[in-house]
């Protein structure tokens, strides 16, 4: 609040004084008094503004459940008006069998003075929505203890951590795991190696002169045609398995429990041959070959290592006339 006072003949603004040599006339005080209030008042729409935007659901309510003030956002969660939500108590909206949770929550709040804890709320249409919740209490006039919380749909989170997860760790074309994820698997494949006496696989492919491919019929048709190879390689593996792209046309697939080394050349063969048949997009049919180099588990290696001596194998295979599994090189 801006307070005008008159002392003696000046005029005195609470921390701003105006003396009687200044000449300052009184509708030049007014015009100053105007304009503080102006950038209060924009001071306060901009506090709105950013709480009617932020994706979590604010609500302001007193200790006894009447809402004070809930952000659009927090209607939406629920399913209501925003209207209508302002009109209900904060119980309304809460899981039956949660209240005694919440009551519980609002007594150590009192202590504690902030909570972060997970509840389940009643939306318009009776659905259930599990939130996390930040609480806290605060003291504020004419209303005096209010509880402040900013709650978030655990859904949506789990949704963003699983498209960060997505991005993190699998390829965004093919939908098949990255190098990262791909690292990961035989780590914890080497392990278990290592437990059960069996041998980790590893098939290291290289599409041959897939160059030609964007050249001749562009880019967008050689994502496709990356994206059906991808499916193909899904296909040809075990769900136990895994394959990555390591590359633009480089593939890697990791299988964490062989007999033997023969049953990898097996593998390698279908897989091979699989990729060979031919592949019909946008009216027109091409067709690739891959190299493959192999590489099975030598006791203590790192997973670095491993793949550098598929790696290998692979392009050995391709200076030895490419397009065969018969010539893949089994690293030894």
């Amino acid at each position: 609040m801006f307070f005008l006072q008159t002392n003696g003949g000046g005029v005195e603004s609470r921390g701003n004084t105006v003396r009687e040599d200044q000449q300052t006339s009184p509708g030049e005080v007014f015009d100053l008094a105007a304009r503080h209030i102006a950038g209060r008042d924009r001071e306060l729409d901009l506090r709105s503004t950013l709480l009617e935007n932020v994706g979590d659901g604010i609500i302001a309510h007193t200790l006894e459940g009447l809402i004070v003030y809930a952000n659009e956002r927090a209607a939406m969660m629920l399913g209501y008006e925003h209207a209508e939500m302002m009109a209900l108590p904060t119980w309304h909206w809460i899981a039956p069998e949660h209240r005694d949770h919440l009551m519980l929550r609002m007594d150590e709040l009192r202590c504690s003075r902030g909570l972060v804890f997970e509840m389940e709320c009643r939306g318009r249409e009776g659905h259930t929505i599990a939130v996390e919740t930040h609480s806290r209490l605060v003291t504020i006039e004419p209303w005096g203890e209010l509880v402040v919380s900013a709650s978030r749909d655990l859904a949506e989170r789990s949704a963003a951590q699983e498209t960060m997860r997505r991005l993190a760790f699998y390829d965004k074309l093919t939908g098949l795991g990255n190098r990262a994820m791909l690292e990961k698997r035989i780590e914890a494949a080497l392990r278990g190696a290592c437990e059960c006496g069996k041998t980790v696989g590893l098939i290291y492919m290289d599409l041959d002169d897939f160059k030609p491919v964007n050249d001749t019929h562009g880019h967008a048709m050689g994502d496709q045609v990356l994206q059906v190879i991808g499916e193909r390689l899904l296909n040809s593996v075990r769900e136990t398995d895994t394959v990555a792209r390591v590359g633009g046309d480089e593939f890697i697939a990791l299988f964490p429990q062989l007999p033997s080394a023969f049953e990898l050349a097996e593998r390698a063969s279908s897989i091979a041959g699989c990729i060979a048949q031919p592949i019909a997009v946008e009216g027109a049919t091409v067709r690739v070959s891959v190299s493959v180099g192999l590489a099975t588990y030598r006791i203590g290696e790192h997973h670095d290592e491993l793949i550098t001596r598929a790696d290998h194998a692979m392009y050995r295979a391709k200076l030895h006339g490419r397009a065969g599994w018969e010539e893949f090189l089994v690293s030894a």
